[in-house]
């Protein structure tokens, strides 16, 4: 009787002590870090999806009292007289005369003397242009370079159209500006026949090259002008319109 008690005995104690032992496993298992290294974890997180945020707001439109979150003027080349900038503002895509399915870019070029001549007419202390009052009403903050641009009474402007589906530039009119230019001037019309090819380290094959590099060629088809309808109709045969 006694050796039986001392047997059960034994056996609880076994048992508890096994219990004991996988619970302790089990707690191990379940944290495996200090709750200081969990909120390091945690802050990381916030870290990575503020960056997110952030990256994502760069592409978003500008509200008042922020800066331009991309220049209005990019800066294509320059030669021993001038800098040559991309007014971004400007670019279209248009179709081709007489094409399907071919896009053409329409871009306005300013040109910038490097080196100001010694007239008033780019004296920055006389002049401020439509575009800055403007902004400064709204609160808005233009990029330096753009404020520079803009700042230049006299300059330059060419009008292009740009090929990419033949490697064509098509020049349309050069305007010398002081002050506004005025929106009477008449530029030359298109015409297939003013295609011109580009000859390799010229003034236009650079402007070609640089502008493209810019705005990219990917709506230079009919393909990147479709829109949901045009798929939809494509591909199901229904017209939707």
């Amino acid at each position: 009787m006694n050796l039986r008690k001392i047997l059960i005995g034994a056996l609880a104690l076994t048992i508890t002590a096994g219990s004991s032992y996988v619970n302790a496993e089990k707690s191990t298992a379940d944290e495996p870090f200090t709750v200081n290294e969990e909120s390091n974890v945690t802050a990381k997180s916030l870290d990575r999806t503020q960056q997110r945020l952030t990256q994502r707001n760069r592409f978003q439109h500008r509200k008042p009292g922020e800066s331009y979150q991309q220049r209005r003027f990019v800066k294509l080349t320059s030669d021993e007289t001038y800098n040559y900038y991309l007014d971004m503002e400007s670019v279209t895509w248009k179709r081709v005369p007489y094409m399907a399915s071919e896009y053409m870019a329409d871009v306005w070029i300013r040109m910038v003397e490097r080196i100001p001549s010694a007239v008033s007419y780019n004296d920055h202390d006389d002049y401020e242009p439509i575009e800055l009052v403007s902004a400064r009403e709204q609160n808005i903050s233009y990029d330096p370079v753009d404020v520079e641009v803009l700042s230049r009474k006299q300059y330059v402007l060419e009008h292009y159209y740009l090929r990419p589906g033949r490697k064509q530039i098509q020049f349309l009119c050069e305007l010398e500006v002081v002050g506004h230019p005025q929106n009477t001037e008449a530029g030359r019309a298109y015409d297939v026949k003013n295609w011109e090819d580009l000859i390799p380290g010229s003034i236009e094959s650079i402007i070609y090259k640089k502008v493209l590099a810019t705005i990219g060629t990917w709506k230079a088809t009919e393909m990147g002008h479709e829109t949901f309808t045009d798929f939809f109709e494509e591909y199901t045969r229904i017209s939707i319109r």
